[in-house]
């Protein structure tokens, strides 16, 4: 599909930018477009249920749409840093027209990182973003990337500011909706900064940045309204190497008492859920007793061994539920949504409720390598490939366990994914190889076209 898309790239990218100019909410049939000039090409059989049938092509952001911490509002940013901000739903997409921005500098390892954030206010929330670069600064050496979210503040801590400013260098992590922030500040309406959370022991790296597994925050774990912040760290395990052993701390110790701060030890991932009575989170299983093996292959053979989701309620650690296989090989995790890659079988770990994604329906083998549930969990998008190597998605009401498969090529290029509350389903694909432009796929879960049955 990239080099078929090459013959194409000229007139599609002066459709893209054309429509991306005179309407949000046009629909321009860009799929046609390119099967059209591509008339002849042999793509193998044709798929059972064409998406073309139900899914209408908008040119709405020209990028990826990246959720936020606010119910269908979704954020775009470019590498130059520019970001906007769109709702949707109803089958739509629109773009958030009141956005400010303002100036603010932060020091990081010593040096100053000076960052556009590009901001709105949305149903009581303040959401925002700005990316740092040093292109335009090469005095700042030890930092080339750095992608800032502006948030509320925790809702139960004791804070000295309403904002928080929090940074991820990693820029692998670009596009990615799971980022890591290794850097966190106090964000002040003067639009000074404050560093966020004692860091006296926080020690240097080899690169001569500070360590940046020292405190972690993640997305699903900001706004805890419990008076004490939970955060990742594996600081002391190794002063001069990063550590993949991990552990939860929590706020509020000084001086050389951290091991006090320890409130989990050892967890598997860099996931975790606080709820009013405990918090849960996975460690990998025990190996057996009897498997005497070095500290190098037990590393390595870990994560095979399977893995286990626990609670620990401050006083007490319960096992809830144990998997087989590898976190990362064999599974993939949307929230509180855990997949079985093998299954198809999907865990709720705040609710242990279950449903199944019945590969059958694919009509070959199947294997997803995205996954995305909508926050009420009632709808499901997977997207993988079959035997013959066709990307795929499906697309699953749970509560009514029917679920739309569509193959095609153009899949396989699919920067994200989104499933809403109401049912809209929004699919963000890079239009040419060097992924310079995007365009959403949207539709709602059960369309259908006229000559397309029920699946399920």
């Amino acid at each position: 599909m990239i080099k078929r898309y090459k013959a194409i790239l000229s007139l599609l990218l002066v459709v893209l930018i054309g429509c991306a100019v005179v309407t949000v909410t046009g629909v321009v049939d860009i799929n046609k477009v390119i099967k059209n000039i591509e008339e002849g090409t042999t793509l193998g059989e044709a798929p059972k249920h064409s998406y073309e049938d139900v899914f209408d092509t908008f040119a709405a952001a020209g990028l990826p749409l990246m959720k936020t911490d606010v119910e269908n509002v979704f954020y775009t940013m470019d590498k130059s840093g520019n970001v906007a901000f769109y709702k949707a739903g109803s089958r739509n997409i629109e773009k958030i027209s009141d956005a400010s921005s303002f100036e603010v500098t932060v020091s990081c390892s010593g040096q100053k990182l000076p960052v556009t954030i590009h901001y709105t206010e949305y149903d009581g929330h303040t959401i925002g973003y700005g990316l740092f670069t040093n292109e335009a600064h090469p005095e700042v050496f030890l930092y080339d990337y750095a992608f800032f979210k502006v948030t509320d503040q925790f809702d139960g801590y004791d804070s000295k500011s309403d904002l928080l400013l929090l940074i991820d260098i990693d820029k692998a992590r670009f596009y990615d909706e799971d980022k890591v922030y290794s850097e966190s500040f106090y964000l002040y309406s003067s639009h000074d900064t404050k560093v966020f959370l004692n860091e006296d022991q926080r020690i240097v790296d080899l690169q001569a940045r500070l360590r940046t597994d020292y405190k972690m925050f993640t997305d699903s774990i900001l706004h805890q309204t419990q008076d004490k912040i939970l955060f990742f760290s594996s600081r002391f395990y190794n002063d001069y190497a990063y550590s993949d052993q991990v552990d939860i701390f929590i706020s509020g110790g000084y001086g050389e008492n951290v091991d006090n701060n320890r409130y989990v030890t050892d967890v598997a991932s860099l996931d975790m859920w606080r709820t009013n009575e405990d918090v849960r989170y996975f460690v990998y299983k025990e190996a057996e007793a009897e498997e005497e093996t070095t500290a190098e292959e037990s590393t390595g053979e870990h994560a095979a061994e399977g893995f286990v989701l626990m609670s620990y309620d401050g006083d007490k650690k319960t096992e809830i539920i144990s998997f087989e296989g590898s976190l990362t090989e064999d599974f993939i995790l949307d929230d509180n949504f855990l997949l079985n890659i093998k299954s198809g079988n999907v865990y709720n770990v705040l609710t242990g409720e279950e449903f199944t994604i019945d590969y059958s329906v694919f009509e070959t083998s199947f294997i997803p390598d995205l996954f995305e549930v909508s926050e009420n969990g009632k709808y499901c998008l997977v997207r993988g490939k079959n035997n013959l190597g066709k990307p795929s998605v499906g697309v699953l009401d749970v509560e009514k366990n029917e679920l739309a498969t569509y193959t095609d090529n153009v899949f396989g290029h699919i920067a994200s994914m989104q499933a809403l509350n109401d049912g809209t389903v929004i699919l963000s694909l890079a239009a040419n190889e060097n992924a310079t432009a995007y365009y959403q796929l949207i539709t709602t879960v059960g369309a259908k076209a006229a000559t397309q049955e029920s699946v399920g």
